[in-house]
């Protein structure tokens, strides 16, 4: 049950969606342009650079938030501490990207992926974030850096597994891991159409400093 508790908790905070919010304050919805998604990134294309930075600091904040608080909550069990976080980050997740409320329809977990890291090892999320920005300045692709940032983890999770270096009790070791590899995978998924854009050579480059889309309120 305590599982499914912090879940839920993960789940209701996660489905804030600030890229909505903040369209609405400005007319309009951003899952009528561009890639369709809430999330950070079609925020900056469609309301501007201002915009996309502020939904991706709130994106983060909403999963740093609860899952620090599960941190806080299991201090005095080691062993099962950051399985907890890890619910906790899953809600998250499915709740950025399926908010009941909007037809199930959010973003892509990028932006809250990165306060689950910082909630979890800040180490862990410079390195995630370090691939991120040099990717992305190499190639210009937000999903080409989102997508092999997912990756890292991935490996990262089976490497730790595989070595007995999961930082949980040994009776936690599978199911962290599968926590562990279902978040990214997830977000993987939701990708999907933009690894058929970017295997056709269709997908939208990122330009950073922008005003947004023209677009009919």
């Amino acid at each position: 049950m305590e599982r499914l508790l912090w879940l839920l908790i993960g789940y209701l905070c996660g489905s804030f969606q600030s890229g909505y919010f903040l369209g609405r304050a400005k007319g309009l919805d951003v899952r009528n342009y561009g890639s369709h998604s809430t999330g950070a990134t079609n925020s900056l294309r469609v309301m501007g650079t201002g915009a996309g930075i502020l939904v991706l600091l709130l994106d983060a904040a909403k999963a740093i938030i609860p899952c620090v608080l599960a941190r806080h909550f299991f201090r005095g069990q080691a062993e099962l501490q950051l399985l907890m976080v890890l619910w906790t980050a899953t809600g998250v997740m499915l709740g950025h990207d399926y908010p009941f409320y909007l037809g199930f329809r959010g973003g892509k977990g990028v932006a809250s992926t990165v306060g689950v890291l910082l909630a979890l090892d800040w180490r862990l999320a410079l390195a995630w974030c370090l691939l991120f920005i040099v990717t992305c300045y190499l190639f210009h692709y937000v999903s080409l850096s989102s997508i092999l940032s997912m990756l890292l983890l991935l490996v990262l999770a089976l490497v730790f597994f595989f070595r007995h270096a999961l930082p949980v009790g040994a009776a936690f070791q599978t199911e962290f891991l599968l926590l562990a590899l279902f978040n990214p995978l997830l977000s993987i998924f939701r990708h999907r159409a933009n690894i058929g854009r970017l295997l056709r050579g269709e997908e939208s480059r990122l330009h950073l400093f922008t005003r947004g889309m023209e677009v009919k309120k």
